[in-house]
């Protein structure tokens, strides 16, 4: 594995809402994705609002966003992150099947952004 990349302390960043959506239920959800200075790439992503403080689903996407963070800093790309999680068809679509994945895709879309 890649040494970690540790991100400069002063870094620009874009906070916007998620939804995370299974066949019964829909989930929302605000994070924070930490942009590289020289590259305007995602380094890491923050859990901000949106769900109960305390509930599993709040615990679950903070330790999505370390992870991910983990893996972006040690040089892992986001195509390759959301590539390798589940999806699920719902809503007549194909999404992720977890939050995680709905996390790791909205990080790609981040990278892909001008």
């Amino acid at each position: 594995m890649n040494a970690r990349i540790r991100p400069p302390a002063r870094r620009p960043a874009v906070t916007h809402k998620l939804t995370w959506r299974t066949g019964t239920a829909e989930h929302s959800f605000h994070i924070t994705v930490g942009l590289d200075p020289n590259t305007a790439k995602p380094i890491e992503v923050f859990y901000a609002d949106g769900q109960r403080h305390g509930s599993q689903l709040q615990h679950t996407i903070q330790d999505a966003c370390v992870l991910i963070s983990l893996l972006l800093q040690h040089g892992v790309a986001p195509f390759a992150i959301a590539k390798s999680l589940s999806t699920a068809s719902a809503f007549g679509t194909e999404q992720p099947s977890s939050i995680i994945g709905t996390i790791a895709d909205d990080v790609l879309r981040q990278g892909l952004s001008p």
